[in-house]
Order: C-alpha cells, then sequence, then structure tokens
C-alpha cells in the first residue's frame, strides 16, 4: 500500500515507506529511488504487466 499513488498514461509514480515494498522493488526489478526510509518507485505500463 503506498501513501502516495499518481497514475499516468504510462505507469504509476508510488511513494511508499521501504518496509512495504514489494520483492520486485526490493530486487530493483523496476525503477526505484531509495530515500533512505521511503522508496520513490515508478511502475511502467510493461512492469505492471510482467509483476502482476
Amino acid at each position: 500500500m503506498a501513501w502516495l499513488s499518481v497514475k499516468t498514461s504510462k505507469g504509476i509514480w508510488k511513494v511508499k515507506p521501504r518496509w512495504q515494498a514489494r520483492w520486485a522493488e526490493r530486487t530493483r526489478q523496476v525503477r526505484v529511488i531509495d530515500l533512505g526510509l521511503l522508496l520513490v518507485v515508478w511502475w511502467s505500463s510493461d512492469d505492471i504487466k510482467r509483476f502482476p
């Protein structure tokens, strides 16, 4: 569950605490900006299809 989620035409931006990270985010299968306690994650449309 993300604290903030912004849907765009090409995917979704999510801001969430580190402890809520999914497997694909922890292993950097999707684009992640690590801010310490928070993660800013970009899930592209292709990523959403690949990691449901």
